[in-house]
């Protein structure tokens, strides 16, 4: 069975090349401001691009990113995606402030926000909803995993049922999501993780991202792995996984991403995920 990839999903909808661009609307993340602190694996730019400047406006990002696609992809539409920390973390007017900033640019097609499953006020659901129906727009939710002991672990701050209830609300109002999850979890067997890919699929996502579990220098998973190093997925193990659950994806899912990517100087360990393109290759062969 041929799976449905992004970068060809996007082509098909909109004829040509559509490249993504990450955006900081500078809004944080609600975890990290109560007590219990951030997810464990999080570090100080919360999965920002690391070219962003604070203070940079929407526009000047999309300026930016804009040069960067045509130079190396030569594309010319774009989806603005809303990436860093938790973007759906304000209140109605300043969603649509950027949302509207961002459809004013040339070569804009969509709109992807990336958010957590407990910050879906029904202010957001509502803003949400109004933009799915002017553009095209998907909201990215991290389930990590569907294993109630490993959110505990992450310090994620929700539970599964969380998730599905989220991504529930949002597929009730006719919002493309697409869910996150994490592969390699030292408190997950392999069984275990191939078990929260099936619950994790079964909510319904339209689409998903794989992430193996990498550790990011200057984060709580690194001070605890230098300090009581723990057993990290080989790369063999992980292609092996990802596969397994290539096999369970239902046809039509959309597979944004099947395995991550991170800057080598942030990077602790392991290091083979920085041969994603190989990585990819050896997965669909």
């Amino acid at each position: 069975m041929k799976h449905i990839l992004l970068n060809e999903h996007l082509r098909s909808k909109f004829g040509e090349r559509v490249q993504r661009i990450s955006l900081d609307p500078g809004f944080v993340c609600p975890n990290r401001t109560l007590k219990r602190g951030a997810c464990i694996f999080c570090d100080e730019i919360g999965s920002a691009s690391p070219w962003l400047r604070k203070g940079m406006t929407i526009t000047e990002q999309l300026e930016r990113g804009a040069r960067f696609a045509f130079r190396r992809y030569k594309a010319k539409k774009y989806i603005a995606y809303f990436q860093a920390y938790t973007t759906t973390n304000a209140t109605a007017k300043e969603l649509e402030k950027i949302y509207e900033e961002a459809l004013l640019f040339p070569g804009v097609v969509g709109i992807a926000v990336s958010t957590r499953p407990d910050a879906i006020a029904d202010e957001v659901l509502c803003v949400l909803e109004k933009y799915s129906k002017k553009t095209y727009l998907w909201v990215e939710l991290g389930a990590q995993s569907m294993n109630d002991k490993s959110l505990v672990w992450m310090n994620r701050g929700h539970s599964s049922s969380v998730f599905s209830e989220a991504v529930k609300k949002l597929k009730n109002k006719g919002i493309e999501v697409v869910g996150h999850i994490i592969f390699g979890l030292p408190v997950e067997d392999k069984e275990e993780i191939i078990d929260s890919f099936n619950r994790f699929i079964a909510t319904g996502v339209d689409g998903y991202k794989i992430h193996a579990l990498h550790i990011i220098k200057g984060t709580k998973l690194a001070a605890m792995y230098e300090k009581s190093p723990f057993k990290l997925l080989n790369v063999d193990e992980y292609i092996f996984l990802v596969r397994k659950a290539l096999e369970l994806t239902p046809y039509g899912t959309i597979i944004h991403r099947l395995t991550g990517e991170v800057d080598e100087t942030r990077l602790l360990a392991p290091k083979w995920i920085l041969e994603k393109n190989d990585i990819i290759r050896r997965i669909l062969a």
